[in-house]
C-alpha cells in the first residue's frame, strides 16, 4: 500500500511537471520557428526542458518496475538502460542550471575588463563549448552505474537488491560524482549569483543618482532575473543537501536511498520550470496570453449557452 501511494504521488508531481516543461519547449520552439535563433540563455533553458522532459518518462517507468517489483519482466538490460539514463540527465540539468546563471551573469554584469567583454561578445560560441564538455563528463560519471547492476535471482526482493556493491570503489564513486555534478556546479551557481546580486547594488546606487525609464526597466528586469536565479539555487540546494547525504549511505548497499534520490530529483524537475515561468519575462507573458486566452474561450463559451437557453425559452 505505501509503494502505492508513494507511486501515485510521484505520478501527480510528473504530470506537474511535464505540463511546465512542455509549455517551456514549445514557447522557445515557437520563437526559434519565428525568429531562426535563439539567445544563449534561452536554448539553456530548452535543453534544461527537454531533459526534464526524457527524464520524467524514464523516472515514470522506473518508479513503476521499482515499487511493483516489475523487473523480472523487464530485464537486466532496460534497468540498465534506466539507471544510466536517470543519472545522466538530471546531472546534466545541474550543471544547464548552473551555466544558466553564468550566461545570465555574464549578460548583465558591465565590467572593463578585455577577456570579459570577448566572452560577452562569444557567449553563443562559449555555451556550446559550456554545454558539450559537461554533457560528456556526465555521460562519462554516468556509466560506472550500468556496472554496478547485476539480478540475483536468489533474492526475495529482486527489483530492490541489484545493486553490486564495492565498497571502496563506491565510496570513492559517489564522491568524485558528488564533486564534480553537485558540489562544483552550486560554486558556480553562488559565485555568478553573488556578482549579479553585487552589481544590481552597485548599479541602484548610480540609478539614484540619474534616473530614466529605460533604465529602471532594465533595472527591474535584472532583479526579476536575480530572484528567479535565487529561487532556482535555494530548490537546488534544497534538493541536492539531501542527495549529497545519501550519495554517501550508496556504499553501504542500502537501496532505499535510491528511491529518495529519485523522488528529489523528481521534485527539482517540477520545481524549475515553475520558478523559470514565473522569473523569465518571455515565459512570463506567454503563460499570461495562454491563461488569457483560454478565460475568453470559457466566456465565450458561457455567453453562447446563455444565448442558446434564451433562444430555446422564446
Amino acid at each position: 500500500t505505501a509503494d502505492i501511494v508513494q507511486l501515485c504521488v510521484a505520478v501527480i508531481i510528473i504530470g506537474f511537471a511535464c505540463l511546465g516543461n512542455m509549455f517551456i519547449v514549445l514557447v522557445f520552439l515557437l520563437e526559434y520557428r519565428r525568429s531562426q535563433t535563439l539567445q544563449p540563455y534561452e536554448l539553456i533553458v530548452t535543453l534544461l526542458a527537454i531533459c526534464n522532459l526524457v527524464s520524467e518518462f524514464f523516472f515514470t517507468l522506473w518508479l513503476v518496475v521499482y515499487l511493483l517489483n516489475l523487473c523480472t519482466y523487464f530485464g537486466e538490460v532496460v534497468y540498465q538502460v534506466t539507471e544510466f539514463i536517470i543519472v545522466f540527465l538530471p546531472k546534466s540539468v545541474i550543471w544547464l542550471t548552473a551555466w544558466l546563471c553564468f550566461v545570465y551573469c555574464v549578460k548583465i554584469i558591465k565590467v572593463n575588463q578585455s577577456l570579459f567583454k570577448r566572452l560577452k561578445q562569444r557567449i553563443s560560441l562559449a555555451v556550446n563549448c559550456m554545454i558539450t564538455v559537461t554533457s560528456s563528463v556526465c555521460l562519462l560519471l554516468s556509466f560506472p552505474m550500468v556496472t554496478h547492476i547485476k539480478f540475483r535471482p536468489n533474492s526475495t526482493k529482486i527489483c530492490r537488491q541489484y545493486h553490486v556493491v564495492d565498497q571502496e570503489l563506491s565510496i570513492l564513486y559517489a564522491t568524485v560524482l558528488s564533486l564534480l555534478t553537485s558540489l562544483l556546479p552550486l560554486i558556480l551557481m553562488l559565485v555568478s549569483s553573488l556578482g549579479i546580486v553585487i552589481f544590481l547594488c552597485q548599479h541602484s546606487r548610480n540609478m539614484g543618482k540619474n534616473v530614466t525609464p529605460s533604465s529602471t526597466s532594465h533595472s527591474d528586469a535584472h532583479i526579476s532575473v536575480a530572484i528567479m536565479l535565487i529561487c532556482l539555487i535555494a530548490l537546488f540546494i534544497a534538493c541536492a543537501s539531501t542527495i549529497l547525504c545519501i550519495n554517501i549511505t550508496f556504499a553501504s548497499g542500502q537501496l532505499d536511498t535510491v528511491l529518495v534520490i529519485t523522488l528529489t530529483n523528481i521534485i527539482y524537475s517540477a520545481g524549475s520550470p515553475l520558478i523559470l515561468i514565473i522569473g523569465m519575462v518571455k515565459l512570463r507573458h506567454s503563460f499570461g496570453e495562454e491563461v488569457y486566452k483560454i478565460n475568453k474561450e470559457i466566456q465565450g463559451g458561457k455567453q453562447r449557452k446563455e444565448v442558446g437557453t434564451e433562444v430555446i425559452k422564446t
